[in-house]
């Protein structure tokens, strides 16, 4: 399991009052041993924890995207919280209170990993310290953040020096690039693990599990290959991505793009740029005859705009990234948010 430091330490204070409250009024409290890891076949035991008392399992995901991926492959079994509500960057997200009782009263929590939630190990350690965990991006082979040369057909990046890729075995180490359910083939590993670890945590309603998470792995596949077909659409030359942060890479490998640049340096968007990196950034967007930018719901376009105007390219300001749109928007579910932003970058480059 892979935990990240990050919380800001008035936050110790803040729950503290908060977690005697959230134990005393669900009936619960703190457990202080170590955190559960829930890997694919692994050893993080086994619980009937919804079979034997007939209610739904707790799960809490940190992003709404998680929770999205959690909700199909649990169904009717499961009560799903997420704690990052839609719009939310999860680089910058503060914990809440009620973050802390959510977490103390689930029976599974599921992270994305790779330093994506950096305010997580504080938080869980405030909610009692202990929760069967399952990393979803765990097993998946990663890209290096800032550090994608090429992607696809190649690239020129600002933020890059090399291409690389880690094995799984190395994801704990840092720097490398949580985006990884831009790539649809990544998350169906991401499903996977959602699966088995609900398996182990509720043994008896494991066929759910299996049907549920089979029939949805049918659906991202049929999208993997729409998207594929759409991407087929755009010129090659044309196929140039500036996007408002680094988190573009596993898109780009999988579906064959370019990433030229990003408005800000690495995966986090916590570092606004410089003029000067500003002004680098247009000048190459003018180099290689990039037609349009693209900015996402969870950050301000401002800066996205700013590099579009002065490059005289158009900007694509609302496509979902790193969280779900509100409920009824075009990104409310996984499916619906990769089916949007292929859209609008397929009309934005032919």
């Amino acid at each position: 399991m892979f935990w990240h430091k990050g919380s800001a330490r008035f936050f110790k204070l803040l729950v503290a009052s908060s977690l005697l409250v959230a134990c005393g009024a669900a009936g619960t409290s703190p457990q202080s041993s170590t955190d559960t890891a829930l890997t694919a076949g692994g050893d993080g035991g086994s619980s009937n924890a919804g079979a034997s008392t007939g209610r739904k399992l707790q799960v809490v995901a940190t992003t709404s995207i998680i929770g999205d991926l959690a909700k199909n492959v649990g169904s009717e079994r499961v009560d799903v919280r997420v704690l990052l509500p839609p719009g939310t960057d999860p680089h910058t997200y503060s914990p809440t209170p009620s973050d802390v009782q959510a977490i103390s009263e689930a029976h599974v929590l599921f992270e994305n990993g790779l330093g994506l939630e950096d305010w997580l190990e504080e938080l869980v350690a405030n909610a009692g310290g202990s929760r069967p965990t399952v990393v979803v991006s765990e097993g998946l082979p990663t890209l290096a953040s800032a550090e994608h040369e090429e992607h696809g057909t190649g690239s020129e990046h600002t933020s890059a020096a090399a291409s690389a890729e880690t094995d799984a075995h190395d994801q704990e180490g840092a720097g490398n690039d949580p985006h990884m359910w831009l790539d649809v083939q990544n998350t169906i590993g991401y499903v996977e693990n959602i699966r088995d670890g609900l398996k182990q945590v509720d043994a008896g309603n494991v066929a759910t599990y299996d049907n549920q998470a089979a029939a949805y792995i049918t659906q991202l596949k049929e999208l993997d290959a729409t998207i594929t077909q759409q991407v087929a659409t755009i010129p090659a030359d044309r196929r140039k991505l500036v996007t408002n942060h680094d988190n573009f890479a596993y898109f780009a490998k999988r579906y064959g793009f370019t990433v030229v640049g990003n408005v800000f340096e690495n995966v986090s968007t916590e570092q606004e740029p410089s003029a000067q990196q500003i002004a680098q950034l247009v000048q190459l967007i003018r180099e290689q005859n990039v037609p349009a930018a693209f900015t996402e719901n969870t950050v301000n376009p401002r800066l996205a705009e700013q590099v579009a105007n002065e490059a005289g390219i158009k900007v694509v300001t609302d496509l979902y990234t790193d969280a779900l749109g509100e409920a009824g928007s075009n990104g409310d579910t996984y499916i619906k948010m990769m089916q949007y932003n292929v859209q609008q970058i397929v009309a934005a480059l032919q």
